[in-house]
């Protein structure tokens, strides 16, 4: 079924998302009294080694965004069942050419036969924002959102997009530049504590 975004749904869903995000720090944090005191870390303590719940080595700001990210993604998951049921992709995976300037959808079915061969070198370059919503075809996207976790909060660093490295077929370009030339809307981060910024 074609899927229309009005104006007041975007409001909605954009408030709920938001929420999410707001959800998912309080929740984490919470998980580790005894590591932050009940307090955000400061930056010695992001980049202090632990290891994540698969045992790799990683620094806290890696484990915290990776955990914070998995809520929010279970949030945005209830809330547009509720909302917008079949017009919405969560990491949905996406190429993009930069000489053709054209935009390929890789399905989720493609995504793990690849990574289960063997093949994860075909899936450099591809991209994953958090939440597109579209028409019920993702090519066809309406809205692009990505959760952004900084480790480190201190209410005066304004939140910005992840420039892409050097070693990236993306480097000279952030993230929000990148879904913007690929899925041709202007993506959306969200913060938690400062919610969408501009």
């Amino acid at each position: 079924m074609l899927q229309v975004l009005t104006e007041t749904a975007q409001e909605n869903i954009e408030e709920e998302l938001e929420d999410c995000a707001d959800l998912a720090r309080s929740e984490v944090l919470t998980r580790y009294p005894t590591q932050f005191k009940g307090q955000s870390p400061s930056d010695a303590e992001c980049m202090q080694w632990t290891e994540d719940n698969n045992g790799r080595r990683v620094t806290w700001a890696m484990r915290l965004g990776t955990e914070m990210h998995a809520v929010a993604i279970e949030c945005a998951t209830s809330v547009l069942n509720r909302l917008r049921q079949g017009g919405f992709s969560l990491d949905p995976c996406y190429r993009y050419n930069i000489k053709t300037g054209k935009t390929t959808f890789v399905s989720c079915e493609e995504v793990k036969d690849l990574l289960g061969r063997g093949c994860g070198d075909e899936l450099i370059g591809t991209f994953r924002p958090d939440v597109v919503l579209h028409s019920g075809n993702p090519l066809d996207v309406q809205a692009v959102y990505d959760f952004k976790f900084p480790c480190v909060h201190d209410g005066k660093t304004t939140p910005r997009w992840r420039d892409y490295p050097e070693t990236s077929p993306h480097h000279g370009c952030n993230q929000g530049e990148l879904y913007e030339k690929a899925l041709k809307v202007e993506p959306v981060p969200i913060f938690p504590r400062w919610g969408i910024v501009p």
